[in-house]
Order: structure tokens, then C-alpha cells, then sequence
């Protein structure tokens, strides 16, 4: 598998990250994932740009920001995954340097890796839907920011894989964010709702595919935060993401949506969101 770091394409094999990168010692970076289908990575342009302001916001200097486009379509022919559906991991951190809170001196370069591989969605979470679980949120107040510093998340969906969930949704204010990896969407009385975009998610790419899908059906799109207590009057739900695509949530903590199945809305989303991407 060759994967690109730093300016060259390499064998994965032969990767050596120093021990004194800022990602290794602090998270400190930001990360991408594209899937790309057929060759074409999915709105791959949206992707940068919110690497570029997640490097902005952090204050990392990626010069090449846009040659990553680049290099991307050159490890899908480079490993020969243009007949497949790729995914396609970028990652970029402040570079290496002695282990101190305070930034590097000038003149010190990001690191910057990236590597792509065949992916498959999950086709039977996408059929049947899955079951999440809540959690509190912990996390910090920028989830705007897509950072490689993911322990929560991981915490999370840890828990509810122990407990034979899918996912873990974190609940602030008896409020519904999001999840682990996902944004989360509802249907009520045939209206999508979702929570606003705000430092307290991250606005998926898949989740500004579905409101265009929402709006060329004339399917109401409301932008407001979900409350707990309100689950028992969801007629249907589901998650957005890279890697989920759009997957039916059919329990959330024990307590059925709807009858128990994918609803006839998220099935049509999820038909017109494969349209989209295999266009």
C-alpha cells in the first residue's frame, strides 16, 4: 500500500513518524476523511476547506493545502482503487519538535499524511438501522474543529459498543448533538430536523448533502436543537456521515423510534444521497 507523508509516496511499510511529532505527543493536528467512488472523491473540495480553517483556527501553517487534492487522486491510482469505493485519510499536525506546550519555532513543517483504502459501508446497518445510546458531553467547546484529539468520542462509542449499540450521541442540556462520528437527523410530522450548525458540532459534509437532497425534494429542513425528552415523538431517524453514508436509527437508548424499522423518508434520502455520489 503506498501512502504519501511529507512529500513522498511510500511504502506503508516503510513509515517512520518521530516519537517527537506534536500529533504523537499532544493530538495536536487535524484530520479529513473522504470516501471516493469510482475514482472521485466526494466533495473532496468541501473537505480541504475545512481542513485549511481547522489549520487556520490552530494556527498550523499548511502551505500546500490545496496539492492535497493532488495527492489523493494520485494514491487512488497509485493503489489501483478506481473501480472501488476509498477511503481516504488526511492527516496534518503541527511537526516535530521537544516535547513544550508552546508552539515550534518558525521554520519547523507540518506533518502531513495521507493514505487511501478500500473501503465497503455497512449495507446491513444501512438496511436495518442501528441502535445508539446517549452520553454526556464532555468534550471541549470547539466541536467545529475536526482535531485528531478524540478521546471522548472514542470513550463513547466504546460504551456503546459494549452495550450492542452502533453509535453514542452526546446530550448537553437535555439537548442531542451529535454523535461519536456522525451528525444526527429526526423526522416529526414530515419535517427533517437537525441541530444548528455552532461550536458544539461539526458540521459534516454529508450532513450539507442531505439539506441540499432535503431542499430539491421540498422537504422541510428545520436547523433547531433536538431535546431529549422529545425521542418518544420521533417518527424516524438516522446519521450522516462519511463512512455511515446515511444509516437508520431504529433505538436510541432502548426506546424505539417510530415502529422499529428504517422510515420511508430516510430510505429516499438514502437513495437520492447514492445518486449523488455515484454521479
Amino acid at each position: 500500500m503506498v501512502i504519501f507523508i511529507n512529500g513522498k509516496y511510500i511504502d506503508k511499510g516503510d513509515v517512520r513518524i518521530s516519537p517527537d511529532d506534536r500529533g504523537f505527543l499532544f493530538g495536536d493536528g487535524l484530520y479529513e476523511v473522504v470516501l471516493a467512488y469510482n475514482g472521485k472523491p466526494f466533495r473532496l473540495e468541501e473537505h480541504i476547506s475545512r481542513l485549511k480553517r481547522g489549520c487556520e483556527f490552530a494556527g498550523i501553517k499548511l502551505e500546500n493545502a490545496d496539492e492535497i487534492k493532488e495527492f489523493c487522486r494520485s494514491l487512488i491510482e497509485r493503489n489501483n482503487l478506481k473501480e472501488n469505493i476509498a477511503n481516504i485519510y488526511i492527516q496534518v499536525t503541527r511537526g516535530v519538535y521537544k516535547r513544550a506546550h508552546r508552539f515550534p519555532p518558525e521554520g519547523i513543517l507540518p506533518t502531513v499524511y495521507i493514505a487511501a483504502a478500500e473501503f465497503s459501508p455497512n449495507r446491513v446497518y444501512q438496511k436495518y438501522g442501528i441502535k445508539v445510546i446517549t452520553v454526556p458531553d464532555d468534550r471541549w467547546d470547539h466541536c467545529d474543529i475536526k482535531t485528531i484529539d478524540l478521546l471522548p468520542n472514542v470513550l463513547a462509542h466504546q460504551k456503546a459498543f459494549d452495550q450492542s449499540g452502533a453509535e453514542a450521541l452526546f446530550v448537553n442540556g437535555g439537548v442531542l448533538l451529535e454523535g461519536t462520528h456522525s451528525n444526527f437527523f429526526t423526522v416529526m410530522e414530515g419535517k427533517v430536523w437537525t441541530h444548528p450548525e455552532s461550536n458544539k458540532i461539526l458540521s459534516g459534509v454529508t450532513r450539507r448533502a442531505v439539506i441540499e437532497i432535503c431542499n430539491k425534494l421540498n422537504i422541510e429542513i428545520v436547523e433547531k436543537a433536538i431535546e431529549y425528552i422529545e425521542i418518544s415523538e420521533i417518527d424516524e431517524a438516522f446519521v450522516s456521515s462519511t463512512t455511515l453514508e446515511i444509516t437508520p436509527v431504529v433505538n436510541v437508548d432502548d426506546i424505539k423510534i417510530g415502529n422499529g424499522r428504517p422510515g420511508e423518508l430516510t430510505k429516499l434520502i438514502q437513495e437520492k444521497y447514492q445518486r449523488m455520489v455515484n454521479s
